[in-house]
């Protein structure tokens, strides 16, 4: 025997294994570290509280589940099944079915398998292989189960499919199935989420009274990338056909329920409502990209009151999984209607233009007004200005002004963003149009009616108009008035003509806001909205946490699985947010010298869109040239003023 051979044998390695152990091969290399008890035993209460068990049983007694009169006992609960899969999500892992069945048969200590009623595993290395498989077979079967009480979109999923059976698929589809397992599901997210809100104290949860919430939409990938567009789908089939008889076969998609996200280029993002058939499709020679895949809905917890201040922790307080393309305006109201069942009284939603700049006001407005949240949005280019009215009132830009404004301060923004005035005529006049605004004399109810009245009357009048006779001590005040010769009889309409009249301010094309459109307080609180949620969006699909965008890391095919997944990944994202926000508290208590807050230099040299100005006031940018805004009427003020950052 050779000196190395010695060594070899020496170190511990055998003839049969080498120098590997029968737990690396039982574990087939992966870590079979025993978990803590006391950390299996906090997991399994944070399902508990999540309250997601009893819905499991209603959904179950729901669908004709009923005990039998034989056979064996489930091996694994959900409750087992739902720890696992946390305790993998908290110690940073895939979660994978394949994992989840190593914890339950390996890596639980005694007690933790008496926690979770859990079978002791008895088995030898001799054995391991029919162990292995017997467990693995009772996870997945347990996943199955849950994951069945909650899919909107069954359909085998093993194989790949061809283009006819993909048709097949779509045509057996039941949409009222959809919409209730689709609730179910929905609800199996919300529950995860509320439960990981109320685990923050007491205190940091209601230092606002007031639930602020921005919302966007992510791109998570599938399992298998391979799809297929509804535009040309028959024009598949009838190629598939034609490739079959010639003895050629080329397999399909996998899953039928999954879109196309436009990832890059030029492609437009579309909305369409249900029922609408999504048109979107790669095609050849675009200057864009796609991604086959879902949508994630987050919503996130913003600060409308002191913007920046970070007096909570931002937390994904709403969230769900969609198809690309379609219903992105009716997936937000339900991350509203969810994060209104917080506790805590609707305040601000912030959205971007993909939201209610462009959805019609039955889809998403008027249900966000009856959630009780009220929208903060920027504005598409070619709706601002005056867009329609009613009994006389102008609608311009989320408020309702006097018929009699003078004209160039109802085109203040479209001319400033055309390059037409300059940043200090833009604030001055922006100023000076706030006293034409009607006055509310009854607030808006959730169905986005209000009463208003005339600017000039009431016991707070901020213009004079000679068809207003005003009280002697208002007169004698400086206002802006309405010239006689623009009130023509003829054209006098309600609001000239009566105390006040009803307005349904969800009919404007550019819905009403919290704050004034393009004010200072608009733009720091939106900025702070957008900021939050896009960075978010990024921490969540970064490697090394949760990162939920790999598909890689949840190897279960289909929408509901891939939710499942991705809310235990939100539920760890959010401990971890709670539990740094709190060690930052304790870390600020602990100094012995004041922080000093450094300033960033996207602060220092940072430019406001709408006055133009940089840190310092600077209202002169070198290099920016007039831009024709007609030449896009798509393009938001974001879009335009772009090239200002620096």
């Amino acid at each position: 025997m050779s000196a190395e051979d010695v060594d070899y044998y020496q170190s511990g390695h055998s003839e049969q294994w080498g120098g590997i152990t029968e737990n690396e091969i039982v574990a087939r290399g992966r870590n079979l570290q025993m978990f803590d008890p006391a950390t299996v035993a906090l997991i399994e209460s944070r399902v508990r509280q999540a309250r997601i068990l009893e819905q499991f049983e209603k959904w179950a007694k729901e669908d004709g589940a009923v005990d039998g009169v034989g056979g064996r006992p489930v091996m694994i609960s959900l409750r087992a099944l739902l720890t696992a899969l946390l305790l993998l999500a908290h110690e940073g892992s895939p979660l994978h079915i394949s994992r989840a069945a190593l914890v339950l048969q390996h890596r639980l200590a005694p007690e933790s398998r008496d926690l979770l009623d859990l079978p002791h595993a008895y088995s030898g290395f001799a054995s391991h292989v029919a162990s292995n498989r017997r467990w693995y077979t009772n996870t997945i079967r347990a996943f199955h189960r849950m994951k069945d009480l909650m899919d909107p979109f069954p359909q085998e999923r093993y194989t790949a499919k061809t283009y006819e059976q993909i048709q097949e698929i779509l045509a057996a589809h039941d949409p009222d199935r959809e919409e209730k397992y689709k609730a179910r599901l929905n609800e199996y997210t919300r529950l995860f989420l509320q439960m990981t809100f109320m685990n923050q104290p007491r205190h940091v949860r209601r230092v606002s009274n007031q639930l602020d919430v921005s919302f966007d939409q992510t791109y998570i990938g599938t399992p298998t990338t391979k799809g297929y567009s509804r535009k040309n789908l028959k024009h598949r089939v009838a190629e598939e056909q034609a490739a079959l008889s010639l003895g050629e076969r080329t397999p399909g998609p996998v899953d039928a329920f999954a879109g196309w996200h436009v990832k890059s280029g030029k492609a437009e993002r579309v909305d369409n409502e249900k029922g609408e058939v999504d048109q979107t499709t790669p095609g050849r020679g675009e200057f864009a990209s796609y991604d086959w895949g879902w949508e994630a809905n987050l919503a996130v917890r913003v600060d409308a009151e002191e913007p920046g201040s970070k007096r909570f922790p931002t937390l994904v307080v709403a969230a769900s999984l969609s198809i690309p393309n379609m219903e992105v305006a009716e997936e937000a109201v339900h991350l509203l209607q969810s994060a209104a069942r917080l506790g805590l009284k609707p305040g601000i939603a912030d959205a971007d233009k993909q939201y209610f700049a462009n959805s019609k006001p039955f889809r998403l407005l008027k249900p966000a007004l009856k959630a009780g949240f009220t929208p903060s949005t920027d504005y598409r280019v070619d709706r601002m200005g005056v867009k329609g009215g009613e009994h006389g009132g102008l609608f311009v830009e989320g408020d309702v002004y006097c018929p009699n404004t003078p004209a160039p301060l109802l085109s203040v923004s479209k001319d400033f963003l055309s390059n037409e005035i300059d940043a200090a005529t833009f604030r001055a006049r922006r100023e000076e149009r706030k006293a034409f605004r009607l006055h509310v004399k009854q607030k808006a109810k959730g169905d986005g009616k209000t009463m208003l009245r005339c600017p000039a009357m009431g016991p707070s009048p901020t213009v004079t108009c000679p068809l207003r006779e005003l009280a002697l001590n208002a007169a004698q005040k400086a206002r802006p008035h309405v010239e006689p010769e623009t009130l023509e009889e003829e054209f006098i309409d309600t609001i000239c003509k009566q105390h006040s009249a009803a307005f349904d301010l969800t009919q404007m094309q550019s819905p009403p806001q919290a704050f004034d459109y393009g004010s200072e307080e608009w733009e720091v609180f939106h900025d702070h909205a957008r900021n939050s949620v896009e960075s978010e969006n990024q921490q969540l699909k970064a490697s090394g946490d949760e990162d939920i965008a790999t598909a890689a890391r949840r190897k279960v095919r289909g929408l509901a699985s891939a939710q499942i997944i991705v809310t235990l990944l939100l539920v760890t994202h959010n401990i971890r947010k709670i539990a740094a926000f709190l060690s930052d508290k304790e870390r600020d208590k602990a100094r012995t010298t004041p922080r000093v807050p450094i300033l960033r230099r996207r602060d220092r040299a940072w430019a406001n869109r709408y006055t133009r100005t940089t840190g310092d006031g600077d209202m002169s940018i070198p290099g920016r040239k007039p831009r024709n805004i007609d030449a896009s009427p798509l393009a938001t003020s974001s879009d335009i003023l772009a090239p200002m950052r620096t």
